[in-house]
């Protein structure tokens, strides 16, 4: 069975990824028949090899391919979308030989390319892998836009046996956003606040919910912008002492780097303020404008190497390669050298 994931909604694709390894019963057991592979690196032969291996004491190996087809969409700029990138000739026969080797995929074996951004459907997975509705399916997460956000918590509310006033999930939408993995951060606290006995009001989010975290990651971000390293590190372990997980801190500045960019250039088509907050679904003018502050700090090339680099990390994370906190102390350490 083959599947594409793609789309920019990270939290919720990531909790699909985690029902399907929770399916392959013992943790032990699981991690032994799951492989995770980047995409940007993977050859065929490597990729058919760890496919074709059968199940170690399980009924099921799942396979994960990292932003593969990613790769062929136009760079990030602003929300506009231009023409994919073309596939270079390595590119080309490994999709033909994947495509001539699916039909031989063993049935104990999921494959998942995982694609951290939404595909256009220029994107060549579309005419490649055509969806079949048996051995292909491709699904694409996308957050909840602003409007739709308080019935989204409302319901994820429920989900966790808990209730929430529509004027609290309002306010909390208003105060978070639209990241998604915050706002289920908060919904935990938030529920443990009401001893998980009444609904959550909205006196509860003005008690625990602040927009303090997002400020000390723009203190982070201005000061690995000016490149003060003694400064930024003291940011960074200041958030994880104040019990930051070092994944949703990792999301967080990635967040920010990606609005740096899409602002930086639509700064750059003059769109105003209230332009841009139209553009991105940002419902605060505060974060635009800190946003436009804090790109005179960055080049746009700059910008859009960072925001690879991320990328890296987030994927040496997810796959073991390095543990969380050093990859962050790494981290901010190169960004500010």
């Amino acid at each position: 069975m083959l599947y594409i994931l793609h789309g920019e909604d990270e939290f919720t694709r990531s909790e699909q990824l985690a029902q399907w390894r929770t399916k392959l019963g013992d943790p032990t057991t699981a991690s032994l028949n799951t492989t995770v592979l980047d995409g940007r690196r993977v050859t065929l032969p490597e990729l058919v090899q760890v496919c074709d291996a059968l199940p170690f004491m399980g009924k099921r190996r799942l396979v994960f391919v990292e932003d593969f087809w990613s790769r062929f969409e136009p760079p990030e700029r602003g929300k506009a979308r231009g023409r994919p990138r073309k596939m270079s000739a390595v590119d080309t026969a490994f999709v033909k030989g994947l495509v001539e080797y699916l039909p031989r995929l063993p049935a104990t074996t999921r494959l998942i390319f995982v694609e951290s951004r939404s595909l256009g459907k220029a994107n060549p997975v579309f005419s490649v892998l055509p969806e079949d509705k048996v051995r292909t399916h491709i699904k694409e997460f996308s957050p909840p836009a602003q409007r739709n956000l308080a019935r989204w918590i409302e319901r994820r509310m429920k989900a966790k046996d808990g209730t929430i006033t529509s004027r609290a999930a309002r306010e909390l939408a208003s105060l978070v956003g639209t990241d998604l993995r915050q706002l289920d951060q908060e919904l935990e606290k938030l529920l443990a606040h009401a001893n998980f006995q009444r609904p959550v009001t909205i006196s509860d989010v003005h008690t625990l919910v602040s927009a303090k975290a997002l400020v000390d990651v723009f203190d982070l971000v201005d000061a690995i912008g000016l490149r003060r390293g003694e400064q930024a590190m003291r940011y960074l372990h200041e958030l994880l002492d104040a019990g930051a997980a070092p994944l949703y801190l990792l999301h967080m500045i990635v967040r920010q780097f990606r609005i740096l960019l899409q602002v930086k250039e639509l700064q750059s088509q003059g769109a105003s303020v209230s332009q841009m907050q139209r553009e991105l679904g940002i419902r605060h003018a505060f974060i635009v404008e800190k946003a436009a502050r804090q790109g005179r700090n960055f080049g746009m090339a700059r910008l859009e190497s960072i925001y690879g680099h991320l990328a890296e990390v987030e994927h040496n994370i997810k796959t073991g390669q390095m543990a969380d906190l050093l990859a962050l102390d790494l981290l901010v350490a190169e960004l500010c050298a």
